[in-house]
């Protein structure tokens, strides 16, 4: 059995690429798999490079949520997050120098539900 605790993080990386070519996973994103392992340039502080656009942009728009104060409640009242404000973050990314295009904000929408469902302790 593979991954024990006196093997190299070499085998281990070995194990993930075949693991990645057994699922049928492009070469590309193999190649992706090798090079984040061994800390190479595709490694972009944790996120794939064909996920890298859709999170500077959601960056971009990360500073325009709506938000509005529950009622008061067991703890007092709280914030709750709503969601991007669309025109705000469309300003946003724009302003960053940005393209936006279906596949992008697909993946903002994505983010955004996610990072809601954690900011309101979901």
């Amino acid at each position: 059995m593979s991954g024990g605790l006196d093997e190299g993080a070499g085998d281990d990386d070995d194990e993930a690429v075949a693991d990645a070519r057994r699922w049928g996973l492009a070469e590309a994103d193999v190649a992706a798999i090798r090079s984040a392992l061994s800390g190479g340039p595709a490694d972009q502080g944790g996120v794939w490079p064909q996920h890298v656009a859709t999170v500077t942009a959601f960056l971009a728009a990360a500073s325009q949520w709506r938000t509005t104060l529950s009622p008061a409640g067991e703890g007092g009242p709280r914030v709750l997050w709503l969601g991007l404000d669309y025109a705000g973050a469309c300003a946003g990314i724009e302003a960053a120098g940005l393209a936006l295009d279906p596949d992008i904000w697909a993946g903002i929408r994505i983010m955004e539900a996610a990072a809601r469902d954690a900011l309101n302790g979901r």
